[in-house]
């Protein structure tokens, strides 16, 4: 039903250039997650394989963590990734739209491998995202425990009230919110920067760490571990999917400009500062992080902590709402109240129901694990196949639609799946500890989609073999009368043909021939508003048959009476007591030839049944609306 402008319009809206403005919103919206990843990561990674924090086991794992985290961030997402958008959007499902366009209008995507490889990625970013709020949370404000044991009480309880004061506000919208987190999120990467810059003064030995044969010699002289240590390390780049998905927020300059100015710097200290302190104090191994704000400074470094993982969840929340959007425009779910919240930047919008889920998901998870240990013990494996399944879309549409040269593409996603998978392998032995709840949500999130999509493609298939071809319904269309009997509006997706007007619905033709025909199809603009002027473009293809496509701004919500009001003032009166608006309602039934499984049949009728129609959300007159019962064979 919306279509979107693309080429131009799009490229109008985009940002030309690094914004110093863009750059610290990004903060506070991009890099919450994998900036406060040194809270817990060194820790997890010790415990995971098991070594005593010994020079050349602290070097050996912090060479791992650092050449992990520049190839995975440096070279594939920003060197490559992010290179690659549709429309202006990153994420998964983005690079899903580029590498499966519909071939007719109206036609959802086919469900092939690739795309149940994508939602699947798209399915496990959303289940181990909603670990992030809560571990990163509940990891800063154990710091308190850290200053007194007496606070240990009062951890959990602190969390959540700061996770719903978290999710209360998300109705603000993302550039809003990055204004306000992004200044907190420069004192924390400069905090971080300087505290781990001090400890390097105290064991500069820890910069052999950036020798990559350390890292090498690790992997290859600890056994299992050495390949299960992985499963940890993935913790320091668990918000590089979101990164990806949030480019649509900001455009890619301003979150390259944070990230090598900033970003990057601050967090090689950070972990190689850890690495120090654990060299000359070996107490500190229960908290590596808070071990390198000592005395005085450690209670302004907890609260400084509790306010960045507040802001670290905030990678996740709107990348979950991109995400949502995008599965809504792809036909991979149902259609959702999506509210767009800036008039300069397409992409930032909220969804109040994905808002709900994951507020009332991440304050279970706190409940349920109760610490920041036994919530990694559960992290990072889903998001590692996000990484998986992102790379082999990446593949397919940079190989086959963009044409790249091959001799380039092909070692380079080579290296990409190898790691990606190293991480996913590495952490299957996390799945009795609690990584089956991340993947439990993503099962769920993969059949609904699944289901949604291929319900839909039946839906509009029948609906395409009801239609005629513009050019035959003109050809046999009666002359027009004196004067017409009726106006029927039919709301359409595709210009090319007339809706309704094949198949056993002969009386509609006939009533077709007695009045005029409007062919209405809305269109989503590229700017926030659209001027009156600009409200509706009207065609007359022949004395019985118009065309209409009306226009609405990103930041407009869809409505009836302004395109009544446009027609109108163009000379088109739509508004009168005989108009109809003509609809869909599919009737499904098994189909005898290519039966759906009843099960999912079944669970698609009762997607239907609670999605909300479409001629509702435009505010239609009940007395104009007529269903058409279309037979849906699935």
């Amino acid at each position: 039903m919306f279509r979107v402008y693309t080429g131009a319009m799009a490229e109008a809206t985009a940002p030309k250039g690094p914004n110093p403005g863009l750059a610290v919103a990004a903060l506070g919206v991009v890099f919450g997650d994998i900036g406060t990843s040194p809270l817990y990561t060194i820790k997890t990674c010790f415990t995971t394989a098991h070594v005593e924090p010994t020079l050349e086991n602290v070097l050996g794992i912090l060479s791992v963590l650092l050449w992990a985290l520049a190839f995975v961030v440096c070279v594939k997402y920003i060197g490559n990734l992010m290179l690659v958008n549709h429309e202006g959007e990153g994420g998964i499902l983005a690079l899903l739209a580029l590498a499966s366009p519909p071939k007719s209008f109206g036609m959802p995507l086919r469900v092939g491998w690739l795309t149940i490889v994508v939602i699947a990625g798209a399915a496990m970013l959303f289940g181990d995202g909603i670990i992030t709020p809560a571990i990163s949370v509940i990891s800063a404000v154990e710091g308190i425990g850290v200053a007194t044991k007496a606070a240990q009480p009062f951890i959990v309880p602190i969390s959540v009230a700061i996770l719903i004061a978290l999710f209360l506000i998300q109705s603000r919208g993302t550039q809003r919110v990055g204004k306000i987190f992004g200044p907190v999120m420069v004192v924390w990467f400069l905090a971080i920067g300087a505290s781990g810059l001090v400890a390097i003064f105290k064991a500069p030995q820890i910069l052999f760490a950036l020798n990559p044969l350390h890292a090498i010699r690790f992997v290859t002289h600890h056994g299992i571990f050495g390949f299960l240590v992985f499963g940890a390390i993935v913790l320091a780049m668990t918000g590089v999917e979101a990164l990806y998905a949030d480019m649509s927020h900001f455009g890619r300059p301003p979150i390259v400009a944070a990230w090598y100015a900033l970003v990057f710097p601050t967090l090689l200290l950070s972990y190689l500062g850890q690495g120090a302190i654990l060299l000359v104090d070996r107490h500190a191994f229960d908290s590596p992080f808070f071990a390198l704000a000592p005395g005085p400074f450690l209670i302004p470094m907890v609260i400084l902590a509790t306010l960045a993982t507040v802001i670290a969840s905030q990678a996740l929340i709107s990348g979950a709402f991109t995400l949502t959007e995008q599965a809504i425009n792809l036909n991979l779910w149902p259609r959702l109240s999506v509210i767009h919240t800036s008039t300069n930047q397409r992409g930032q919008v909220y969804v109040p129901a994905v808002n709900v889920a994951l507020g009332i998901a991440c304050v279970v998870l706190v409940v349920t694990f109760r610490s920041s240990d036994n919530l990694a013990a559960a992290y990072g494996l889903a998001v590692s196949a996000t990484m998986l399944a992102t790379s082999i879309a990446f593949y397919d549409v940079v190989a086959n639609v963009l044409k790249w040269n091959r001799f380039y593409v092909i070692p380079l996603v080579t290296s990409f799946v190898l790691l990606d998978g190293t991480f996913f392998l590495s952490g299957l032995p996390k799945i009795p500890e609690g990584a089956w709840v991340p993947l439990l949500i993503s099962a769920a999130f993969v059949v609904t989609a699944i289901t949604w999509l291929e319900g839909r493609r039946c839906i509009a298939k029948t609906l395409l073999d009801l239609q005629m071809p513009l050019e035959q319904y003109v050809h046999e269309s009666k002359p027009a009368k004196a004067k017409a009997r009726g106006t029927m509006i039919f709301m359409t997706g595709d210009q090319h043909g007339v809706p309704f007007m094949g198949g056993s619905h002969e009386w509609i033709r006939e009533r077709a021939d007695e009045g005029r025909v409007i062919l209405l199809t809305l269109v989503r603009a590229a700017s926030p508003y659209v001027s009156d002027e600009q409200r509706v473009a009207i065609q007359r293809v022949s004395d019985r048959l118009t065309l209409v496509t009306a226009n609405f701004g990103y930041m407009e919500r869809p409505n009836i009476a302004p395109i009544l009001e446009s027609c109108s003032e163009a000379g088109l009166v739509l508004d009168g007591a005989d108009t109809s608006f003509f609809y869909a309602n599919p009737k499904l039934v098994r189909d005898e030839h290519d039966p759906m499984p009843g099960w999912m049949r079944g669970y698609f009728d009762l997607l239907l049944r609670n999605a909300h129609p479409l001629p509702e959300d435009l505010g239609i007159r009940q007395d104009w609306q007529v269903q058409i019962g279309v037979v849906v064979p699935l």
